[in-house]
């Protein structure tokens, strides 16, 4: 049967299995049959038992979401003299000065993540502890709050202590405790909008904070190393995979209803099906999004693209980032939760919601019941899965001298430049 199929029909078909419509039609239909042949064999006891997938379960039930702020200048790039290159933002010593965390924990009962704490904490920084003007107008950071605040390896101590009463975090040493020894325990991970925010910041100031007889020579704690869900990346991804979908779906039904027109019969026309080989008609390669561009991916552009309103506080503070990229983590599980029941609500940059009802407002598909479970693994895989390494945690940057601590930062602060 599968051998008679054509290409679109093949994808079509494996679409409905819920299985991967990519590759050439040979590889389309030894898929195609192995699906049939495991389906045939099911026994008609299993069979009613398997008519539906079982229930989709979440593989993270803990999630905690941060976006730190750091210290900054205006000046974008600096002429490394030593080294004879220019040197951009992310290059600078940046100190953090403000650690926010939303833990989002996976609510059984409801079936979806819910706020289940929330730590904060400004941090005073000791490189260069007057922020710059610049600074302070980007993060609505103030002196006085720096000023007041405890060093970094106090706020890691009290974190620690966060995670330690929500249960988050395990001690992997066998002997003395130590805070290094605590990792987070499976089924936890970390979220952030993109990932500088563990990846750089953290391990700059883990090396500027750090004591030159350090146990782990300015590494961070290993509960400070991951895993990391980049959400920026995890919507692309889906976004992406989602048009995908939607073009496989247009091209196969294309090639069912499109007929094909010849002259011919008595009013001159003459009606007949499409040939079995045809191909079907083109589809525009646009409809295969690229991806979305630096402003789609930016806090505010995948709020919009999710349908969940605009941003909610002032940009760059780090208390209101942390909420907003919350606020996208706690919508994709309600989507994959909705998958895994048969609906999937589509991402849609064209998106007004005029009545506030996304479901009536945004592209929807319908999915089969008995392949549900496995489309929701799916989306789960791509959006709420880490996706970042950071097992590079003794990443160097040129200003960081021989020994933890020791900073050679040839510029001289901001208002003291010309």
């Amino acid at each position: 049967m599968a051998s008679s199929l054509t290409v679109d029909e093949l994808r079509s078909r494996l679409d409905a299995l819920g299985l991967d419509t990519k590759g050439k039609k040979a590889d389309l239909r030894l898929r195609l049959k192995k699906a049939l042949r495991n389906a045939n064999s099911i026994s008609p006891s299993d069979a009613q038992t398997q008519d539906v997938d079982a229930e989709w379960e979440p593989e993270f039930d803990a999630f905690l979401v941060l976006d730190v702020e750091a210290t900054c200048e205006s000046t974008r790039k600096y002429r490394n003299l030593e080294h004879g290159y220019e040197t951009g933002c992310f290059q600078y010593p940046n100190e953090i000065i403000e650690l926010p965390v939303v833990l989002l924990r996976w609510n059984k009962d409801e079936r979806r993540l819910d706020t289940a704490g929330v730590f904060h904490s400004f941090v005073r920084p000791t490189f260069r502890p007057q922020l710059t003007q610049f600074c302070r107008d980007l993060t609505g950071v103030t002196q006085a709050h720096i000023d007041a605040a405890p060093t970094w390896n106090d706020v890691v101590k009290s974190l620690l202590q966060f995670l330690v009463a929500q249960d988050l975090v395990e001690d992997a040493s066998t002997g003395k405790s130590h805070m290094h020894n605590f990792r987070l325990r499976r089924g936890v991970a970390w979220i952030s909008h993109g990932p500088a925010d563990l990846r750089d910041f953290v391990i700059k100031q883990s090396w500027i904070s750090a004591r030159p007889r350090d146990r782990d020579h300015g590494a961070p704690p290993v509960f400070l190393r991951g895993p990391l869900i980049d959400i920026r990346k995890g919507i692309a991804s889906l976004y992406k995979w989602e048009q995908e979908l939607k073009a496989d779906q247009s091209r196969a039904a294309s090639s069912r209803s499109t007929p094909f027109l010849e002259f011919g019969g008595d009013d001159g026309f003459q009606v007949i099906s499409a040939p079995s080989g045809s191909s079907p008609s083109p589809v525009r390669e646009d409809v295969r999004s690229t991806g979305l561009s630096p402003h789609d991916q930016s806090l505010a552009g995948l709020l919009d693209l999710l349908n969940i309103g605009p941003f909610q506080g002032r940009q760059h503070c780090g208390m209101d980032d942390t909420r907003n990229i919350a606020r996208l983590a706690v919508e994709l599980a309600r989507r994959i939760e909705l998958a895994s029941h048969g609906t999937q609500v589509l991402l849609s940059k064209s998106y007004e919601a005029l009545d506030g009802n996304i479901e009536t407002n945004a592209e929807v598909l319908e999915l089969d019941k008995r392949t549900a479970g496995h489309r929701a693994a799916q989306m789960e895989k791509l959006t709420l899965r880490p996706n970042v390494r950071l097992d590079s945690f003794h990443k160097r940057f040129f200003w960081m001298g021989k020994c933890t601590g020791e900073i050679r930062w040839p510029f001289p602060p901001e208002s003291q430049q010309a």
